[in-house]
């Protein structure tokens, strides 16, 4: 069994998560600036934004590889990181209709409303997984680490969200949609569980 372990910890997908974290955000941040600086844009975007989620897939393996190595890796935690998984395709998809479908159908109306507000109906489904980890999940400490993680996240985008704010009001910096809460707290939640991670280290060894 600890052969099979370390090989799976060797291979392709049992890279640190954070790699492909790093990946996905710097595939994400590439684009973005491609849109910026007007290389891309609308349905233009599409193929690309497909192409950098593709990095979840290796991410979700190489995070249960990590929590199955330091036996952390409980049947409601892998049950977590598939809901995350088709909640990040979700809405790539969801994106990818609503954008294709302003660009080709031109809607006014109540169509304009449905489309706009698609992109956001997987977050729905986001919550629900959230809520639903900290009920099916039996192991209190993971529970309290998963939780801390969250609470970690969400102190980055109260954080980030009041500065950046403030900052637009006096002028000093450009208006950025609503949108980025999620990408942030999302980076505060890895944030978190490295922090979490961490401090489970320093404790192991004293």
């Amino acid at each position: 069994m600890p052969q099979k372990v370390a090989k799976i910890e060797t291979g392709f997908s049992g890279r640190h998560p954070a790699l492909w974290a790093i990946a996905f955000a710097a595939a994400l941040g590439a684009i973005a600036y491609c849109e910026h600086r007007g290389f891309l844009g609308g349905w233009r975007s599409l193929p690309f934004v497909a192409a950098a989620t593709l990095f979840l897939f290796p991410l979700t393996k190489a995070a249960n590889n990590r929590q199955a190595a330091a036996g952390a890796l409980s049947p409601a935690t892998r049950r977590y990181n598939r809901r995350m998984l088709i909640w990040n395709l979700g809405y790539v998809l969801c994106l990818g209709i609503a954008m294709t479908a302003r660009n080709y159908l031109h809607p006014q109306g109540a169509l304009l409303w449905g489309i706009a507000v698609l992109p956001s109906v997987p977050m729905i489904f986001f919550v629900w997984a959230l809520a639903r980890y900290v009920v099916e999940e039996e192991d209190e400490y993971l529970r309290y680490r998963q939780t801390s993680a969250a609470l970690i996240g969400l102190a980055l985008v109260l954080l980030a969200g009041t500065l950046w704010g403030f900052m637009e009001t006096f002028g000093v910096a450009p208006h950025v949609p609503a949108w980025w809460v999620v990408p942030v707290w999302a980076i505060g939640l890895g944030l978190g569980q490295m922090i979490m991670a961490s401090a489970e280290r320093r404790a192991d060894r004293t």
